[in-house]
């Protein structure tokens, strides 16, 4: 428990003494903190101390007891008087009890008299102090639900919510201090960053999005009148009165750079038109979340007035139908370096004009773009590779705030992602093809075997398959089959099979070549070889 503070006063020195000396105070939690011995000093104390008790002579030299204490209550000091007076003159008493004095004591008292006296105006004070406390919990509860109040009843207005017509007499009720006449209407959201790009969603961490609230509020009301509110989880809002003496895009960049100076994030802010009145705050509001729309096109960190973009002359964007079917071709090719190219060329062609449609109908487009993009993908891939763009396609739904620039990144992705499924899927059709050579070879080593024989056994081109051959096996067609011819001949000589019968058997009609291929392969003749094996 804190100590109450106490003054004694007295011209007389010794009772001065006996009251703030002999009694242990501390005991009781309370603290004398100076004694005068006439008015003037005792004046002094009072201001310099501001006490919560003083005990005083009711007369003493140069001020009364009585004049402290009119002093006091004309100054609004906090202190309670208890007055000791050696008078029995009742006139004294009752100009005390007027004043509001706690309490009376005639000389000659006791200690035990001072202290219980004491103590009872200790005990009104700190009843006092409660019924404070409780009177300011209760005005900050008020003042907190009016707060709340207001908050709900204008965020109600922007998002149209308030059942019917807005009422001017609710906007007085609630006691906001904005003219309603000539209001401004602000959307503001955080610049954040993801995997592609620009994104619009704000700071898991609260702590962020309400500091930057708090700088809104701040700069706002250094030059006018606002109101920031959480418009939703990722949106701040803000309604205020055009400022004095400032353009209104100057307050709004001043409220961009503090966001950057003061939180170290940037956010893009939309500018609605002006609301002449509560019912035109959703409008307005409309307005600002159009305005800050055209962000799409920027990296953030940007201001946008509706007013400015509405008289912009924004035209529909041409569709690259042939450079569309240029990037399936090369989609379905799995030509990732290709595709890149002409997406680069589709973005190009878009950015060559200074005039940015609607970005809801270009996003509409780039959606078209990536869903065709999706179908080509379709028929060269697994179910288990569709799947996985399906899922990669759902993220891209649930993230509708990517930039222009953003989805570039994306339509890049998606066509690395996709081409790497169909380069997969060729390989391990060119891998099954070549397989089906090789056993196709070992089945037929007796006859003329051909590259165009061998490719048209799978169905490939001659030149395709020789180049696939030699990846997969890594020998050409012709180093392959001797290969097989030679570890065949191998298994018939070891089986006693005569050489002129091998040598037809596996397609050479004149013995000394196959003798002299064999030698060439195994660094020795046929005969040798078996007599190796047979010794």
């Amino acid at each position: 428990m804190d100590h109450l503070t106490m003054c004694v006063m007295d011209d007389i020195q010794a009772v001065v003494k006996g009251i703030s000396e002999t009694i242990p105070w501390a005991e009781h939690h309370i603290k004398v903190v100076g004694t005068a011995g006439d008015g003037e000093h005792g004046w002094t104390l009072l201001l310099e101390k501001d006490p919560d008790i003083v005990i005083s002579d009711i007369r003493m030299p140069k001020l009364s007891g009585l004049e402290l204490m009119r002093r006091a209550s004309d100054h609004r000091l906090r202190a309670k008087f208890i007055f000791i007076s050696g008078y029995s003159d009742f006139s004294y008493a009752q100009e005390a009890i007027r004043l509001g004095a706690s309490d009376y004591l005639l000389k000659p008292f006791t200690p035990p008299e001072i202290l219980d006296a004491v103590l009872k105006v200790k005990k009104m004070i700190e009843s006092e102090q409660v019924r404070l406390k409780q009177l300011e919990q209760l005005e900050q509860k008020m003042n907190a639900s009016n707060l709340q109040l207001r908050q709900d009843y204008l965020t109600g207005l922007l998002r149209q919510e308030t059942g019917g017509r807005p009422s001017d007499s609710r906007w007085s009720e609630l006691q906001i201090e904005l003219d309603a006449g000539n209001l401004m209407v602000m959307a503001i959201e955080m610049d954040c960053y993801t995997e592609y790009g620009y994104t619009l969603q704000l700071d898991d961490n609260e702590i962020i999005p309400f500091a930057i609230k708090n700088i809104l509020d701040e700069t706002l009301n250094m030059h006018t009148r606002g109101v920031v509110l959480h418009e939703s989880k990722q949106r701040l809002a803000a309604i205020f009165n055009p400022p004095d003496g400032l353009e209104t895009s100057m307050l709004l960049e001043l409220c961009r750079e503090n966001v950057e100076k003061f939180s170290k994030k940037t956010v893009s802010i939309g500018l609605g038109t002006v609301a002449r009145g509560s019912q035109e705050i959703h409008n307005a509001f409309v307005h600002a979340v159009k305005a800050l729309a055209y962000r799409f096109y920027s990296e953030g960190n940007c201001v946008f007035q509706y007013t400015e973009l509405a008289q912009a002359d924004c035209v529909a964007p041409d569709y690259p139908v042939e450079k569309e079917q240029q990037l399936l071709y090369a989609l379905r090719c799995g030509n990732k370096d290709s595709c890149h190219l002409i997406i680069d060329d589709i973005f190009h062609q878009w950015t060559l004009s200074h005039k940015f449609p609607e970005p809801q109908a270009m996003i509409r487009l780039l959606m078209g773009l990536v869903f065709a993009m999706y179908r080509a993908f379709c028929d060269e891939i697994t179910e288990e590779e569709r799947i996985q763009l399906e899922a990669d396609l759902s993220a891209l739904e649930e993230n509708r705030s990517l930039t222009f620039g953003g989805w570039k990144s994306y339509i890049n992705h998606f066509s690395s992602m996709g081409c790497e499924f169909v380069e997969n899927k060729r390989l391990r059709d060119v891998t099954q093809a070549i397989n089906r050579a090789r056993e196709y070879i070992r089945l037929h080593l007796q006859e003329n075997l051909t590259l165009h024989i061998c490719a048209r056994s799978v169905h490939l081109s001659p030149s395709y398959f020789a180049n696939a051959f030699k990846k997969e096996t890594g020998m050409t067609l012709i180093q392959y089959i001797t290969k097989m011819r030679m570890e065949r001949a191998k298994e018939l000589l070891i089986a006693g099979v005569q050489v002129q019968e091998i040598s037809q058997m596996l397609g050479y009609e004149d013995r000394p070549y196959f003798s002299g291929l064999f030698k060439k392969y195994c660094g020795m003749t046929p005969t040798s070889f078996r007599q190796m094996y047979l010794k």
